[in-house]
This record gives C-alpha cells, sequence and structure tokens, in this order.
C-alpha cells in the first residue's frame, strides 16, 4: 500500500469511496459496489481515512506516508 492509493481514494469522484484489496490488489471502488466484490476486504473508507489525519492543518506526504505504512501492515497481519 502506498500514499499514492490514499490520495486515490481521497481525490475520488465516487460519492461513498472505500479502498478494496481483490485478490492481491488494492482499489478504490464505491462503497455501494462493495457487494459485487463479495471476496474483496474493505481496508478503509474515505471518510474513516479523514478521521485519521491531521484535524488542524492540512495533511502532508509524510501523514499519508505513515498511513499508508500502517495500514499495510494492519493488512499484512491479517494475512492479505
Amino acid at each position: 500500500m502506498s500514499a499514492d492509493d490514499l490520495r486515490d481514494l481521497l481525490g475520488s469522484s465516487f460519492p461513498d469511496p472505500v479502498l478494496v484489496l481483490d485478490e492481491g490488489r488494492l482499489h478504490t471502488v464505491d462503497a455501494a459496489h462493495t457487494d459485487e466484490r463479495s471476496k474483496a476486504f474493505v481496508v478503509v473508507t474515505r471518510d474513516e481515512l479523514r478521521q485519521q489525519l491531521p484535524q488542524d492543518r492540512e495533511h502532508t506526504d509524510t501523514d499519508l506516508e505513515l498511513l499508508a505504512s500502517t495500514l499495510g501492515s494492519t493488512v499484512a497481519n491479517l494475512g492479505g
């Protein structure tokens, strides 16, 4: 997982985007379509990601890199 994956999620034009892991690959999809990807694992929603970013300032590339590392480790520990 990379900061670019999180940037894609934040910048998505979907109404309710989520970052999913499907067959070893990360994709940003609309939450309404996650049922179609029944085997996909939801890593984080855009709203959840925004809550994890600094609230008192604009987020930086470093913020995104740290979150990507944390989320990537969590997924790896789950066996993804």
